[in-house]
């Protein structure tokens, strides 16, 4: 097996962020605060670090863009448990394969696939959760861009769910965006969330604030997430 100082350095960089986000907390990334996803999250030959925190989660989970058409993440969040002072954790791995980069075409298309394992699951032989999805971005002019997501997921136990979700960006100003969204799986009641985001270093440091209304048809509830994204210089050309 290779030395650490023998790879090359974008695989150096990824195991070194995953390795952080693994040590902190878990669960699939597709349950990122941006419910529904983008056709390109990492910029071209860099890194990135997602983090963020509600009353019941809290997330981290790097990224980085190994080629021009893949991205891979791992990640990890505390879940609660409904039990007080409790929290089980999921740790999770995605790949994102860039078909057409919504960054560069304005029409973008991309496929996710992912796992999480949860620590407290049964069996722990395989995954908790495994999921995939289609990205569909168009890029509509006058600062707004549309998305949608069609896919799948199968949690431990559970029957296999189609999932789906829409998604408009509004950027009035450079450093703001306005997002709404909704995210459905199975039969439920699907989740309508509003999220600002805003530029506080360009191509560095993002901030997001969001409000979300979801959760089971007889215990639907309302809750804020704070996040922050931070973006790494060029690592590789």
């Amino acid at each position: 097996m290779p030395r650490p100082d023998m790879l090359p350095r974008p695989i150096r960089v990824l195991l070194l962020l995953g390795g952080l986000g693994l040590g902190l907390s878990s669960a699939p990334l597709r349950a990122q605060q941006v419910l529904v996803d983008d056709p390109t999250s990492v910029p071209r030959g860099a890194a990135q670090l997602e983090a963020w925190h509600s009353v019941e989660e809290s997330w981290m989970a790097p990224a980085l863009r190994v080629h021009p058409t893949l991205e891979l993440a791992a990640g990890a969040a505390f879940l609660a448990t409904g039990i007080e002072d409790r929290r089980t954790v999921e740790y999770s791995a995605e790949g994102k394969l860039l078909l057409r980069p919504g960054s560069a075409h304005r029409i973008g298309v991309a496929a996710v696939g992912g796992v999480g394992v949860r620590q407290l699951g049964v069996p722990r032989d395989r995954p908790a959760s495994v999921y995939g999805y289609g990205i569909v971005s168009q890029d509509l002019g006058a600062g707004l861009t549309a998305y949608q997501n069609v896919g799948w997921v199968n949690e431990e136990n559970g029957p296999h769910e189609l999932t789906w979700g829409a998604r408009l960006d509004w950027s009035p100003l450079d450093r703001a965006t306005l997002i709404g969204e909704v995210y459905g799986e199975g039969r439920s009641d699907p989740s309508l969330q509003a999220v600002l985001r805003t530029v506080l270093l360009p191509d560095r440091i993002e901030m997001d604030v969001s409000v979300t209304r979801g959760g089971s048809v007889d215990g639907r509830s309302t809750w804020a997430t704070l996040g922050f994204t931070f973006m790494s210089a060029l690592l590789y050309p």
